[in-house]
């Protein structure tokens, strides 16, 4: 069993796992199960009254979680896959857990193939929160991950910064980090 099929069982058990972006390693936990989401709250030892971003492999993984609207699309296909954090009105099937109550969804739809052929395997959302405790300094490399978590992907980060983030209903930047101008001309900021 490779690393990819690994992670993806530990995800599928209810696990929590280290994986590698473009941008800095994150966790992942399967976004759909209550119990792997607040043990990944205490392993970051982060306030429940802090969102968690989630990633996808794909835009119908995108569209099953999260509203979007046709005027949208051509801005998310200009950013995604990518280094970006899109915030969109989360569907129904989202936990209140990882919005912190609120009616919006982080995603990130990662250019790394490793992060999403991990989330193809497991076939399922995964959550996006960086690899790191609470207000920590960003992990951008495997020895660096000092948190106990189920399984370690090996891999790299292209940027080794964190992600764009970008409300895309009121069309801000709530985040300046990778592809800042490519976002700035994709919602016509300049």
């Amino acid at each position: 069993m490779n690393q990819i099929e690994k992670a993806a069982e530990i995800l599928r058990l209810g696990g929590i796992i280290a994986y590698p972006t473009e941008t800095v390693y994150g966790f992942g936990a399967n976004i759909f199960n209550e119990t792997a989401i607040r043990r990944l709250f205490e392993i970051k030892q982060r306030p429940l009254s802090k969102p968690i971003s989630v990633a996808v492999a794909n835009f119908n993984m995108l569209e099953n979680i999260a509203c979007v609207f046709e005027k949208d699309k051509e801005i998310l296909k200009k950013l995604l896959p990518g280094p970006v954090t899109i915030i969109l009105p989360k569907k129904e099937v989202i936990s209140d857990l990882l919005t912190a109550r609120r009616g919006l969804i982080g995603i990130r739809f990662p250019e790394n193939k490793t992060a999403r052929e991990i989330i193809e395997k497991a076939g399922f959302p995964i959550t996006a929160t960086s690899a790191n405790f609470s207000g920590g300094e960003e992990v951008t490399e495997v020895r660096y991950v000092k948190q106990d978590v189920d399984y370690i992907v090996d891999g790299e980060c292209k940027y080794k910064r964190p992600s764009t983030v970008v409300d895309l209903i009121n069309r801000k930047i709530l985040r300046e980090g990778v592809n800042l101008e490519k976002v700035k001309q994709a919602l016509k900021l300049d």
